[in-house]
């Protein structure tokens, strides 16, 4: 944890020549109440959704037992993702946990940076007070009454069972919240990385083959066999999926084995989809054609998260993506023209950079983005590589 706050004192070391250096945020007092936001959050039901990752806090495995952990999940209309907000009249809240009534309280009394947050009974003590500040743009900090620490998703975690709990205020997008009136539909996604949480599973022998229609998965997780390789290292695996002539993907898991992803033939569209284990290669564009990824997240691959094997233009929007070699690379040795475009994406533990071509015709473009020990961001002799609005390289 105490690598928080220099997680962007990285940022200095590539590329300083490209883009305007976002400056190393530094550790804030914890704002005070203002007369004019205490109250501003009426008494009711609502949703907390984090503004970094997207999720839902709730308590974990729904339990009703106190001192059972908080953490985030894709928003599922649970109960145990609502939360019953209380003005206490005071400058601060108390906040209930809507399937057992439980009070959110600063687990064990901790007043030290990386607390935790559980529920508990409800005491009426200052442990399981709350100061809720409007910040503007509908985001909140959620600032403890005992500790003044914030309430925060850990570790810039992005995926579902990120732990949540207390960390000195600096104001980043782990410790903002979305609070939002639960209701029977999850709130309107703004954030990044897949929604889905898993429907049930297919055992996968031989690739699905989407040829120029819609193939939804349902929120499916997709298991493929050996038939289809061992999700290693190994080139020549097949893909789990095959996207063809302008095709749809969405509303997809790929499971623990990830075989080799996706392969895209004459441009497609893939959208809402997770790779829990990428293995080799994620997504492979193998012919020419356009091609957009969107909502789409991976863990866990030992060489590119992207390879492109024919010239497109790629569209790449709200993605998280964690330790892989590369997060894309064109073919080696190879000189057609690839014009990528990525925006709105968290792309972190990158074993040797971002963008790798051996073309002087292609171009890559990063906006709005966070990147984390990704190491370079530009490899080889690019037309155009460059970044805007992006921290942390």
């Amino acid at each position: 944890m105490l690598t928080r706050y220099i997680v962007f004192l990285t940022s200095t070391l590539y590329m300083a020549s490209a883009v305007a250096i976002t400056p190393t945020p530094q550790p804030q007092p914890e704002p005070q109440p203002d007369p004019d936001t205490v109250g501003a959050i009426a008494n009711g039901r609502y949703v907390f959704i984090n503004q970094y990752s997207n999720r839902a806090m709730e308590v974990v495995n729904a339990s009703a037992d106190s001192g059972a952990n908080v953490a985030q999940y894709t928003y599922n209309v649970g109960s145990h993702q609502q939360w019953d907000v209380v003005d206490l009249g005071n400058g601060y809240y108390s906040i209930h946990a809507a399937h057992s009534g439980k009070s959110l309280d600063v687990w064990e009394w901790n007043a030290e940076d990386g607390a935790d947050v559980r529920q508990w009974d409800s005491l009426a003590a200052e442990n399981q007070q709350w100061q809720i500040n409007a910040l503007g743009n509908g985001v909140y900090s959620v600032i403890s009454a005992f500790s003044g620490k914030a309430l925060e998703v850990f570790d810039f975690n992005g995926a579902n069972g990120g732990n949540i709990g207390l960390w000195s205020y600096w104001g980043g997008d782990p410790q903002l919240w979305r609070i939002e009136a639960a209701g029977s539909t999850p709130p309107t996604p703004i954030g990044k990385g897949s929604s889905c949480q898993s429907t049930g599973s297919v055992t996968v022998n031989q690739t699905i083959v989407v040829n120029g229609g819609v193939y939804d998965g349902g929120c499916r997780t997709f298991n493929p066999t050996s038939a289809l390789g061992d999700g290693g290292q190994a080139e020549g695996q097949k893909p789990v999926f095959r996207v063809e002539n302008g095709g749809t993907l969405r509303n997809v898991i790929i499971g623990t084995n990830g075989a080799d992803g996706i392969h895209v033939y004459g441009g497609g569209l893939i959208e809402n989809v997770r790779w829990t284990d990428v293995g080799e290669d994620a997504l492979t564009v193998k012919e020419q054609g356009n091609v957009t990824i969107r909502n789409i997240e991976g863990y866990r691959g030992y060489d590119k998260f992207l390879q492109i094997n024919a010239p497109t233009n790629l569209t790449v929007e709200n993605c998280i993506v964690d330790d892989m070699g590369k997060f894309l690379r064109q073919n080696g040795g190879t000189t057609f023209t690839i014009n990528v475009t990525v925006d709105n994406c968290d792309i972190s533990n990158m074993k040797e950079g971002v963008f790798r071509t051996d073309s002087s015709s292609s171009s890559a473009r990063i906006t709005n983005s966070r990147l984390r020990n990704t190491r370079e961001l530009c490899i080889g002799p690019w037309r155009s590589c460059t970044a805007q609005g992006v921290s942390g390289f």
